[in-house]
């Protein structure tokens, strides 16, 4: 199966696929920003403000 490249990101950013991709961060950035507010530790927080964003671009990277 060939994946299409998209010629403008508008049309990436519009598709159903990348929006369901965008709602799962959005979950997984209020569920950590969640638990960073109960835990309030300063290692905690940089450790969760640093995996998520990894787990952040890992989700919405278009290469795989």
């Amino acid at each position: 199966m060939r994946r299409r490249l998209f010629q403008y990101d508008q049309a990436r950013r519009n598709h159903p696929r990348y929006r369901a991709k965008k709602r799962i961060v959005k979950d997984l950035w209020i569920g950590a920003g969640t638990v960073m507010i109960l835990f309030p530790e300063p290692a905690a927080v940089c450790a969760m403000g640093l995996l998520t964003t990894f787990l952040s671009f890992l989700i919405l990277d278009e290469t795989r």
